[in-house]
């Protein structure tokens, strides 16, 4: 059973309680006003003192999720980087390929061209 039902069960059965308590009391007017007073100021006290123990810990978990969604997020950021930076090297590292292979290539024309060339002289 979650916390909640669980408190809530317990304040209708003290409203139950005291609205018996107040039916079938064998006191004077004077008597039972004042009794219920003190009873209502004690569990006032106590309604407050659990109210802010339980925004504290409503506090402490909402912090802690956002700390834990931070550093997730962060891991997140720095994992994207490293993957971006890894991309850009196997760009690089692919460009650099193609030009070397662009000036053998060229190269190699450029010899068959003066080849061809030379042929042309001496014909």
């Amino acid at each position: 059973m979650r916390k909640t039902t669980c408190f809530m069960s317990l304040l209708t059965g003290f409203g139950i309680g005291m609205a018996a308590s107040i039916l079938f009391a064998p006191e004077a007017g004077h008597k039972m006003r004042r009794r219920i007073r003190v009873n209502a100021r004690r569990a006032s006290g106590l309604f407050k003192g659990r109210a802010e123990m339980f925004t504290s810990a409503a506090g402490e978990v909402l912090q802690n999720r956002h700390q834990e969604i931070s550093r997730t997020m962060s891991g997140f950021a720095d994992k994207a980087k490293g993957k971006i930076d890894d991309a850009a090297d196997a760009t690089k590292k692919a460009a650099d390929q193609v030009i070397d292979k662009s000036r053998d290539v060229t190269h190699t024309v450029g010899k068959k061209m003066e080849e061809a060339g030379k042929r042309l002289q001496n014909a």
